[in-house]
């Protein structure tokens, strides 16, 4: 879509779509987005958001006793935090997560 055709709330509510299928509609964004930074920005955050996470729990889970009690426990974070990106995405606003949101910034900007 063209920038100039996007209206805030237009862009805000397609920022907030990147997050709601895990990595899957960050990807379905990128395919139609070629030109909206914002709206780019988040799609390559929650696509790195939620590898980062999978192969987080992917790893933690292999924790002899406690890792399932760390899987749990991280997923509520997870849950948060996400929450946490779907509020700002929506407000209009670039949250950049640790390492990940520099790599969106990066990949949003090509």
């Amino acid at each position: 879509m063209n920038p100039a055709k996007h209206s805030k709330e237009n862009q805000n509510i397609e920022a907030v779509n990147s997050y709601l299928m895990f990595f899957l509609s960050g990807l379905l964004i990128l395919q139609t987005e070629k030109n909206n930074k914002f709206v780019r920005f988040h799609a390559f955050q929650s696509i790195y958001f939620s590898l980062f996470f999978l192969i987080f729990i992917g790893l933690i889970n292999y924790i002899p006793i406690v890792g399932p009690l760390l899987v749990k426990l991280f997923t509520i974070v997870f849950f948060f935090i996400w929450f946490y990106l779907v509020l700002t995405a929506y407000q209009n606003k670039e949250i950049k997560l640790p390492y990940i949101g520099d790599l969106a910034e990066k990949e949003a900007q090509k």
